[in-house]
């Protein structure tokens, strides 16, 4: 079960020049999805899971844990980090990667609570507004 999908390119780190990199330059359709509980783990488990549009082959396939580390680097732009892996994604616009980085704090809510619902953040998001939750990781003003 999807809890949001959107068309990205995936990117990841080339250690060696310390950038990001497109992994094959073609646009994916990712999604943060909810695998259903497992009879042995009991709990919910979460992937981020991304597939080329042109040929449906999978690209991106990681697994969500409640120590993941997500940067949003720029508006279209977001990476994380989850044990050594580095993954990242260029948006095809900021309202994509917003709702990208919504349905990754909803995973890791319910990782964290070990719940299924996630009132709490709409709740929040409704207090806060668009412009308060989706600050981005820069010294530089909202306009």
């Amino acid at each position: 079960v999807y809890i949001v999908r959107v068309k990205a390119v995936v990117m990841t780190r080339d250690d060696s020049s310390g950038g990001w990199l497109a992994q094959d330059g073609c646009l994916s359709r990712v999604g943060v999805c909810r695998l259903l509980p497992s009879e042995l783990l009991g709990r919910n488990v979460f992937l981020i899971h991304g597939e080329r549009l042109k040929d449906k082959q999978v690209i991106l396939e990681c697994f969500l844990k409640k120590d993941l580390v997500y940067t949003k680097a720029t508006p279209t732009f977001h990476h994380w980090k989850v044990d050594n892996r580095r993954c990242g994604l260029t948006f095809q616009s900021p309202a994509d990667a917003r709702a990208f980085d919504r349905g990754v704090r909803k995973a890791l809510e319910d990782l964290t609570e070990g719940s299924t619902t996630s009132s709490s953040t709409l709740q929040n998001e409704a207090e806060l507004g668009d412009d308060d939750v989706f600050t981005v990781r820069k010294s530089s003003s909202s306009s």
